[in-house]
């Protein structure tokens, strides 16, 4: 199929964002389920969606020690919502909330508690299946747009208390108000369709004086769907990345923060009238964390969300 100029613009311009970061990117020290930003599949975009999502990470640091080597394992239970107070307006909004855990050769640590919440809102610049009235087989979106993530979890450890973990990243929030940039676009022919989004997240310094390091992610997923009776049934597989500069503490850099990471990825989703339920697994390609001690480990996304 032949794309006209601005078509073919629009899609090497996207293209080229979410690739160019893959050569220098990762998150803070232990990488931390404050640092990622998958946004799946999301379901029928002319559609308001409420659901539920759990997502669970699992890191390593020091994995060849016999003394050193700890287990951190994030389990983060997260409720979403998008909806369109206006056209070509989409907000979403997500309220996280963490039950995290340390295990040291020493004993198990535990922490619970609700994450930071951010809202999202996106500009529809681009929208062939809102912006003209006859069907084809070709058709794609671009969102553009950015937020806000607001200090609701919890940030607060003393470094000297044996029985907490004084570790930033394992902290349920980051004590900060942050500010995000963020693209989505769409393309879809027949069947087949292709994913592309690319999000900047701009930390500021929370009141114990620490900042989290600026962080880059990106997420490009192919799908093709099939029609299962009254479901469509749609696989999916893809890359996704994330990098994060040093963190602060006391406006002095962190040399052991910071890093990159680019994983692949592999889902299925089920979509009906009503209801959609995703299940998405990522597996490191490359990572390098800057303390040069930390190895992320397999990742699993499952939502389920209603349609209105």
């Amino acid at each position: 199929m032949l794309f006209n100029l601005f078509e073919m613009k629009t899609l090497r311009f996207l293209l080229l964002i979410f690739l160019f970061p893959l050569a220098s990117q990762a998150c803070d020290i232990c990488g931390c389920a404050n640092s990622g930003s998958y946004f799946g599949l999301m379901p029928q975009s002319n559609k308001s969606v409420v659901g539920i999502r759990y997502n669970y990470l699992n890191f390593t640091t020091h994995p060849t020690s016999q003394v050193l080597r700890t287990e951190e394992k994030f389990n983060v239970t997260e409720l979403y919502a998008r909806f369109f107070p206006i056209k070509r307006v989409q907000v979403m909004a997500f309220l996280p909330y963490r039950m995290d855990q340390q295990v040291t050769t020493s004993g198990t640590k535990k922490q619970n508690g609700l994450g930071d919440m951010t809202i999202l809102a996106n500009y529809n610049i681009l929208n062939t299946l809102m912006d003209t009235e006859s069907s084809s087989k070709f058709s794609h979106t671009l969102l553009v747009g950015g937020g806000i993530k607001l200090p609701t979890g919890r940030f607060k450890y003393d470094e000297n208390d044996v029985l907490q973990v004084a570790n930033a990243n394992f902290q349920p929030g980051t004590g900060s108000t942050d500010f995000i940039l963020n693209a989505f676009y769409t393309v879809n022919l027949d069947q087949w369709g292709l994913g592309v989004n690319v999000s900047r997240k701009f930390n500021t310094t929370n009141s114990q004086e620490y900042k989290f390091g600026n962080q880059l992610f990106g997420t490009m997923d192919l799908y093709r769907s099939f029609k299962v009776g009254k479901v469509t049934l749609t696989p999916t597989v893809g890359l996704y990345a994330e990098q994060s500069g040093k963190g602060r503490k006391n406006d002095l850099i962190l040399d052991e923060t910071g890093g990159k990471q680019l994983n692949g990825t592999l889902g299925i989703n089920l979509f009906s009238n009503r209801w959609m339920l995703g299940i998405n697994g990522q597996k490191p390609i490359s990572q390098r964390s800057n303390s040069g001690h930390v190895v992320a480990k397999e990742r699993v996304l499952v939502q389920l969300g209603f349609l209105f």
